[in-house]
């Protein structure tokens, strides 16, 4: 797949504003797993119309060979390890998100604020300047539907690439094992829950399916809650000195949890569990209104999930839906934006750890007939996979 390094003006002009005034208002917390801001783990597609997805599997994973000097390790008898690397078993199209938005002639006639009365603004000027609005509220309800997508990769190993879709082609599964979504047999609220066995189980399964250590535990508030009045916990902090501890400036967030903090994850403790396993605990309180209306957490408040900050989970970004742009649409855009896109393309400006990225938006304008209104429109394709995918645990059924 080819990785651009620059993108049009327009686009790159939108954005990088974008950046410096409205980046701390979007959700980015689940989209904090995905990419780390390396260029090796954001792949950007300009020109395919379908995509495979890379998985990693570590399970089945087998010491190298000892063979006695001298001799051939082909006459060694043994399977080769052929499944570190799967794809999807049916390629996909990109997903698509798509916000349009119309400027009409009317608001042209209407002052703005911060315009002086007596020395109107011109029109034009208007019209740039709702244009900027207009595509600064694309990029913040596209960011949510980013935020959706990645939390549905953590929660489910799966994302949809249309919302609400049961069609498997519509679905893009990355391949977790089934025993990694796990409905706990005692709810943490019941009074004969196993909470400490139930993380150590996860963790368990963490280290053998896909070799890596589990070191974070993303928990939702009622879970979070039931934790903690949990008798058993209780019992052992208080009387054996068991380390769930709250984060104070005596006990820091270590350096490298930083960047979901600055995401939007709210540290809890730290948690060290029977097993010696060592978990830095987090809840989160975004919320997003569903297709129904229904104001819903990121976070589902009754589930958890554990995983390894370290594990590779990729971001690809996938091209446009429209044509490219023609000479006398270039100049029309000039003239109604202000930017001319014939000036060469310019470095991509990233900020946030790439969470908001030139690169992911296509942004452009067009003229339906009549010449009243012009529709301002914003385009991104992105599809975040859980590469390692088996790096995860789910836990459900927290909560009766």
């Amino acid at each position: 797949m080819s990785t651009p390094n620059a993108t049009d003006q327009y686009t790159r002009f939108m954005v990088s504003l974008f950046d410096e005034r409205e980046v701390q208002g979007i959700p980015k917390a689940f989209q904090s797993f995905f990419g780390k801001g390396g260029a090796d783990q954001t792949v950007f597609e300009e020109d395919a119309g379908t995509v495979e997805i890379d998985i990693v599997r570590a399970n089945g994973e087998q010491l190298a060979s000892l063979v006695n000097r001298g001799q051939s390790s082909d006459t060694i008898s043994r399977q080769k390890n052929t499944t570190d690397e799967v794809f999807t078993n049916q390629v996909r199209k990109w997903p698509l998100i798509e916000e349009e938005s119309n400027i009409n002639s009317t608001q042209l006639l209407k002052r703005m604020a911060g315009e002086n009365p007596f020395s109107g603004r011109p029109r034009m000027d208007r019209n740039r300047n709702l244009a900027m609005k207009l595509h600064f509220d694309q990029i913040r309800k596209t960011c949510r539907t980013m935020e959706f997508l990645a939390a549905q990769s953590i929660l489910t190993g799966k994302m949809p690439a249309l919302l609400g879709t049961t069609n498997d082609d519509l679905i893009y599964d990355f391949k977790r094992k089934t025993a990694h979504t796990v409905t706990v047999d005692n709810a943490w609220d019941s009074g004969s829950q196993t909470i400490l066995k139930d993380i150590d189980s996860a963790c368990e399964l963490i280290e053998a399916n896909a070799y890596m250590t589990p070191n974070f535990m993303a928990i939702g508030d009622d879970a979070m809650a039931a934790l903690i009045d949990d008798s058993d916990v209780q019992t052992v902090a208080d009387n054996r000195r068991f380390e769930l501890i709250e984060v104070s400036s005596m006990n820091p967030v270590p350096s490298e949890y930083m960047r979901f903090v600055n995401a939007g994850w709210i540290p809890r403790g730290r948690l060290k569990t029977p097993g010696g396993r060592i978990l830095w605990l987090f809840n989160n309180n975004q919320r997003y209104t569903n297709t129904s209306g229904v104001s819903t957490r990121y976070m589902p408040s009754d589930q958890a999930f554990i995983l390894d900050i370290n594990a590779r989970f990729d971001k690809y970004f996938g091209p446009r839906d429209s044509f490219d742009l023609t000479p006398d649409e270039i100049a029309w855009m000039r003239n109604m934006f202000g930017f001319n896109l014939d000036a060469g393309m310019m470095p991509s400006n990233v900020a946030e750890a790439g969470i908001v990225d030139p690169r992911s938006f296509y942004f452009d304008a067009y003229r339906p007939d009549g010449r009243k209104t012009v529709v301002m429109r914003s385009q991104s394709a992105p599809i975040f996979p859980t590469t390692q995918t088996d790096a995860i645990v789910v836990l459900k059924g927290l909560i009766d």
